[in-house]
């Protein structure tokens, strides 16, 4: 005869329940919870350790106590619901945390060797001592306790107690920390303000619910789930990306195991008060913070954290009127201004002082202030959708040198380099100092650019043109009176002016492709007119 599975009986049913959590700690979390629901304005948990009595061998005894000043329970509730698996009067109450009245079974998974219960109730006082193998007996009191006081007794060495007694305090500080009731832990509050890390946060409430959302610092994103501040579930992945929240909503529930929250119709209630939430006014706020960060005077705090969460979180498209950006003078400019700008080319980037960007913006183009790599200009070339330049890196504009600045020799080296530039066949205008080392500057390093006599803005691409064909432009070239080797080329003028002003048009490089015959046939005009001065 095939045999058949034996009834599950009661004591399979209880194991199953000691057992249904992976932490035995868990029970403090059943515990807290049921003060709660029964009114308790305060839950104290505190431990203690009972050294053995003199003369008798073996460990101490660990006293784990957890006391509330709620409703209290008398014959009826002892019966139906803490000696009775599977009763609950919390079901359909969404004014209670709990769902499933097994919890407190939990406390069994530590293995005790004993728990009591005191508890009175409309004039009722009871003692519920249950006992290792889990039988208990109802004493009755003879003084009223005001609400229900537990004790769990359990051996144990002094090492393990202290080890349970630092665990103790992380679990409970983990499930309870934004419970409303007050709860403490060996005398201190466990209680921590329903709030994110994050600079930029938002917080909403209504009937039965209250949600704080914000963008970390880090990036990573959070979902906590609560129930009148006890945590049903943290979880580091959440629906909205780059976002942490928090959520303490009546329409939450935990399920049977606890490890997480039921995701039926009151959850997706819930979750649509928390995605209004992102999308309209923690989205306001972030713009409210670049709005101030743009017009301020000096960068925030705040600068770096608030455009790179911008970069991640403002749609493209979105904000048109906002004042995100300020232009290198201190003027702030709408996204609009700055996406008509990039259409028309004529938006750049630089950091403020910058002749270049001073120039541009008398020609009416819009210059950000935005450094290279800086969230700042991530975050314009995403709302631009383009390519947002430096001002540095496409033009060039030499500062004037006053007269009292210039390096000695320059006026004999300026003589004998317009001299053989001219011999070389250049289309000279003039020749001029000037200062290459200014903000932004992409040509400090350079010897010289060559410009129109026109303008003093000149596009990087041409500023290394100087012709010498009939047909091409003459140009003013502009010799970079703070660079090193111009002043030595200086010194060395005014007793080798020739071969100065030879050495100088070969590191300017700006004659275009020369050939060998070219260098000899310059080199040996050089060599001509040193002889001359020489022997004259």
């Amino acid at each position: 005869m095939t045999d058949q599975p034996r009834p599950l009986e009661a004591q399979d049913a209880l194991e199953t329940l000691v057992h249904q959590f992976a932490d035995p700690l868990s029970f403090y979390r059943e515990l807290i919870q049921n003060a709660v629901d029964a009114g308790s304005p305060q839950v104290e948990v505190r431990l203690e350790y009972l050294e053995p009595r003199p003369g008798v061998s073996g460990p101490g005894t660990a006293v784990i106590h957890v006391d509330d000043w709620g409703e209290g329970m008398d014959r009826r509730i002892i019966d139906t619901k803490l000696t009775r698996l599977f009763s609950s009067g919390k079901d359909g109450d969404l004014t209670k945390i709990g769902r499933f009245g097994i919890g407190f079974v939990s406390v069994f998974a530590l293995e005790p060797d004993a728990v009591c219960v005191d508890t009175s109730r409309g004039g009722e006082n009871w003692r519920v001592l249950f006992k290792r193998d889990r039988t208990f007996e109802r004493i009755v009191r003879d003084e009223p306790v005001d609400g229900t006081k537990i004790r769990i007794f359990r051996a144990m060495p002094r090492e393990e107690f202290d080890d349970l007694v630092e665990r103790s305090r992380a679990v409970i500080g983990y499930w309870a920390k934004h419970l409303r009731t007050e709860v403490t832990f060996q005398g201190d509050p466990i209680n921590q303000p329903f709030a994110l890390d994050a600079p930029c946060q938002v917080r909403h409430a209504e009937e039965g619910t209250e949600v704080v959302a914000g963008y970390p610092v880090d990036g990573a994103t959070f979902a906590g789930y609560y129930n009148r501040g006890l945590t049903l579930l943290e979880e580091s992945e959440s629906p909205f990306g780059g976002v942490a929240f928090k959520i303490d909503s009546r329409y939450l529930e935990h399920t049977l195991t606890r490890d997480n929250v039921i995701r039926d119709r009151n959850y997706e209630r819930a979750m649509g008060i928390v995605r209004r939430l992102v999308e309209g006014p923690l989205l306001e706020r972030l713009l409210d913070l670049l709005e101030a960060e743009a017009a301020a005077a000096e960068p925030g705090p705040l600068r770096e954290y608030l455009y790179r969460t911008a970069f991640r979180q403002l749609p493209a498209k979105a904000a048109p009127e906002r004042k995100l950006f300020r232009d290198v003078a201190g003027v702030p400019a709408t996204l609009r201004e700055c996406r008509a700008a990039a259409r028309r080319g004529e938006l750049y980037r630089e950091v403020p002082g910058s002749p270049v960007a001073e120039a541009l913006r008398a020609l009416h183009s819009i210059v950000i202030d935005a450094a290279d790599g800086s969230a700042e200009a991530q975050l314009l070339e995403w709302v631009a959708r383009a390519e947002v330049p430096r001002a540095g890196a496409s033009f060039c504009r030499p500062l004037e040198v006053p007269a009292d600045r210039l390096p000695a020799g320059w006026a004999a080296l300026r003589r004998a380099l317009e001299e053989r530039l001219r011999a070389d066949g250049c289309r000279l205008a003039g020749l001029e100092a000037g200062d290459f080392d200014y903000p932004g500057s992409t040509i400090a390093d350079r010897v010289a650019i060559a410009r129109p006599p026109d303008a003093t803005l000149v596009p990087l691409a041409e500023a290394g043109v100087l012709g010498t064909s009939f047909l091409s432009r003459r140009r003013v070239v502009v010799v970079n009176a703070r660079h090193p080797l111009v002043r030595r080329l200086c010194g060395a003028a005014e007793r080798e002016p020739e071969l100065a002003a030879y050495l100088a048009a070969k590191l300017f490089r700006i004659g275009g492709e020369r050939t060998v015959r070219d260098e000899a046939r310059s080199a040996a005009r050089v060599w001509e007119a040193r002889c001359r001065r020489r022997s004259a």
